[in-house]
């Protein structure tokens, strides 16, 4: 929790208040180095990772959560002896409605954004199991949790999150290309919900003198963010699965990807002959670097065959990448840097390449030099979060 300020709070000119955040001190050190804040879909959103297609999946998801929130404030009200405290957190129900205009209800701002900002057709939504699991026990929690550990669940665990989470999913958004213009959901969130999370302050501090407070209070927020943290990497390992799963279906459905419109052509590649349009060119000659980059034209769904080209006594980009890479060298002399080692190659030779291992190819002789490279890049694009490219060239001086 952040410390929220509303001056205007009757609980904050109490003195309950100070001597409040005082005891919870512990917890809220807690809360903000707390492992939540490194969970897989923050450090996407944070490196800008994900595409909007990825996002249109996160926050489909995300829907189901964000169309029950009222109910997880009434079950916590439910829980509240305290008529004076309901009151208040009604007045948190009433601004979630939209108070008299329904259209500015939050859950209607969110569908806005999924439908305009992301283009989602809500009635095609498929909540998935373990999204349905996440909101049931957010649920749970506060309807059938006590009303201390309901109130730590929301306060220190949920509401006190929210900038600073949404902060983070605003980044990646706009990095994914996304219109400002669609993000009013997150903006007013960020905005407002240091007083949504002052109200459920104050009903937390109203059990502070109960024995045991803070171990319960530690207990409902650690709980709270295991939770969200648990579906925010349900969400990226479904991403996962859902970026490579036409290559499983097709491999588990037996499927051929030979089929009458492939030519001949498109199976047989002469490596000898370079391309008039390859795929990919540097030249830097301060750097030593002139090679070029052709693609053949088979019909792989997996296997990525190119073929590249150096010229004499020059080298490509040192770079990395995910995929795997077999070279066969069809001509030329040199040597293959592979990590802290070089290798040295001639006609015929074959060096493999792990993957994420920075690697170069350089030719040290006079005529060119021409690689064949098999690598599994077909499947591993598809799977890594992020620019592909970015991680397999030199960007050039204009560039940089």
């Amino acid at each position: 929790m952040s410390g929220p300020k509303v001056s205007t709070s009757d609980f904050e000119n109490s003195g309950l208040f100070d001597s409040f955040l005082s005891a919870i001190a512990g917890l809220q050190k807690a809360q903000k180095e707390h492992l939540f804040w490194d969970n897989e879909l923050f450090r996407g959103c944070r490196l800008g990772l994900f595409s909007l297609d990825d996002f249109r999946f996160i926050f489909s998801q995300y829907y189901l959560y964000s169309k029950n929130f009222t109910r997880y404030l009434s079950g916590l009200m439910a829980n509240l002896d305290d008529d004076r405290l309901r009151a208040k957190l009604c007045q948190n129900l009433f601004e979630e409605s939209g108070e008299d205009d329904l259209d500015q209800r939050h859950v209607q701002l969110f569908r806005n954004f999924l439908t305009h900002g992301l283009g989602i057709d809500l009635a095609k939504i498929n909540f998935l199991p373990f999204t349905h699991h996440f909101v049931d026990r957010f649920l749970d929690h506060t309807r059938n949790g006590s009303a201390l550990h309901a109130s730590a669940f929301l306060s220190l665990g949920t509401e006190a999150i929210v900038s600073q989470m949404y902060e983070i999913f605003v980044n990646g958004l706009l990095h994914a290309g996304i219109a400002e213009e669609h993000l009013l959901f997150f903006r007013i969130h960020m905005a407002c919900d240091d007083a949504h999370a002052a109200t459920l302050a104050e009903i937390l501090a109203s059990f502070s003198a109960k024995p045991g407070f803070l171990v319960n209070a530690e207990d409902a927020l650690n709980e709270s963010l295991r939770l969200r943290g648990e579906f925010f990497d349900g969400l990226v390992g479904e991403l996962r699965h859902r970026r490579i799963s036409e290559h499983l279906n097709r491999i588990q459905g037996k499927t051929s990807l030979l089929s009458q419109d492939v030519n001949d052509a498109d199976l047989k590649f002469m490596p000898a002959e370079p391309f008039v349009k390859p795929i990919y060119s540097n030249q830097m000659p301060a750097l030593g670097i002139d090679f070029t980059v052709d693609r053949a034209p088979f019909p792989a769904d997996v296997l990525d065959a190119r073929v590249v080209r150096i010229s004499p006594g020059n080298v490509n980009e040192r770079h990395r990448h995910a995929h795997e890479t077999v070279f066969y060298i069809i001509s030329g002399n040199g040597r293959v840097l592979i990590g802290d080692r070089f290798i040295s190659v001639q006609p015929g030779d074959c060096v493999f390449i792990p993957r994420w291992v920075i690697h170069q190819s350089q030719n040290q002789g006079q005529t060119p030099m021409v690689i064949l490279a098999i690598t599994d890049f077909f499947l591993t694009s598809k799977a890594f979060f992020g620019d592909y490219d970015s991680t397999a060239r030199t960007r050039r001086p204009a560039e940089q």
